[in-house]
């Protein structure tokens, strides 16, 4: 028969065990707090601790501007040069370092310039809900607040354009749920339905519009690489009916950001993207080949959809800081990897 002390050791044992386990999983409330850079600023804001970011709101308004120029004035399409965000913001996030134990160096916070976001007064009277000038078909992939900002700001834009010209639209605004089917649907609706014009916000819904029309002139938003998606032919001569705004991000600056974020070039990167995402995998090649020429270490974790993301951590749990491209998937979960991260 076992003496107490014997049984009481065994007890503990047990006990230590347990809590060691709960350290390790998910939603125990330690978490792996790592320092995230995100791609976009938005996720930025509710996940990362800081990052040069374009912005979806800015990005929209110059899609605007192309969309007024085709309606208003007749510019040719395929001679439109695909726009870009001129100049990336520096933002932080001192909350979510704050929640992770982390302390953002001075040299960086002295280089945050506030917010860029373009001032457009929306003009509400130029938007009809039938009847209009022009009809404009909206397609987005998907709803969070990049891709939102994306359709407001292009909103906000044309109604501008279309009041001083003395004209309206009406605008036919419609979301995808993440579902490849449902763009091709709603594609297929805009042309069904002879729109003049389609704009598409994320890679796929631009792929599914250009698919189904060659006609009707199509202008993109929040598309990494339109050249790669095989929506342009280049980027200053788009040559066909397609064209828009790339929403590229300053891959390198927002890596060497993480090594300035550190103080020390001796680090270990994480990769975390969506496999299935044309837009997430180009960013990835291009940190990879920076981390590459910089002597970075990384380390590539590619997820199909959030249920992967308390895997990805624990695949990336020994990294120094983890990098997450614009990602729709990873974007509309930004809660998510921000809980699994804190430990919440």
């Amino acid at each position: 028969m076992k003496s107490k002390s014997s049984v009481v050791r065994v007890l503990l044992c047990i006990l230590a065990g347990t809590v060691l386990l709960g350290l390790t999983s998910c939603g125990s409330g330690a978490g792996y707090n790592i320092p995230i850079v995100c791609g976009e600023t938005n996720m930025n804001d509710i996940c990362g601790i800081a990052t040069y970011g374009v912005n979806y709101y800015n990005l929209g308004v110059r899609a605007g501007d192309m969309a007024a120029d085709i309606l208003l004035e007749g510019a040719d399409v395929s001679k439109m040069p695909v726009r870009f965000d001129p100049s990336p913001a520096l933002t932080v996030n001192t909350s979510v370092a704050d929640e992770i134990g982390f302390k953002i160096p001075e040299s960086v916070l002295a280089k945050v310039t506030g917010d860029s976001t373009l001032e457009v007064t929306r003009v509400d009277s130029a938007i009809v809900s039938s009847g209009g000038n022009f009809t404009v078909g909206i397609l987005q992939l998907v709803q969070h607040v990049a891709l939102d900002d994306s359709n407001r700001g292009f909103q906000d834009q044309l109604s501008v354009r279309m009041a001083a010209a003395g004209k309206t639209v009406t605008i036919l605004d419609e979301n995808a749920a993440g579902e490849q089917a449902n763009n091709i649907t709603i594609a297929e609706t805009f042309v069904s339905k002879k729109v003049d014009l389609i704009y598409t916000i994320a890679t796929s819904s631009s792929q599914a519009a250009a698919a189904a029309t060659e006609e009707i002139p199509v202008v993109f938003c929040a598309v990494t690489d339109p050249v790669d998606a095989g929506l342009v032919a280049s980027m200053d001569n788009p040559g066909g009916n397609v064209t828009g705004v790339s929403d590229i991000n300053p891959v390198a600056d927002q890596i060497d950001l993480i090594a300035e974020l550190l103080g020390k070039e001796d680090i270990t990167i994480g990769l975390l993207y969506t496999s299935a995402e044309t837009n997430s995998e180009f960013q990835i090649r291009l940190a990879k080949q920076h981390c590459e020429a910089k002597g970075y270490t990384y380390v590539v974790k590619g997820i199909n959809d959030l249920n992967d993301i308390q895997n990805a951590f624990i695949a990336l749990k020994d990294v120094d800081a983890i990098y997450i491209p614009t990602d729709n998937v990873l974007a509309s979960g930004a809660a998510t990897v921000h809980s699994v991260n804190i430990g919440g």
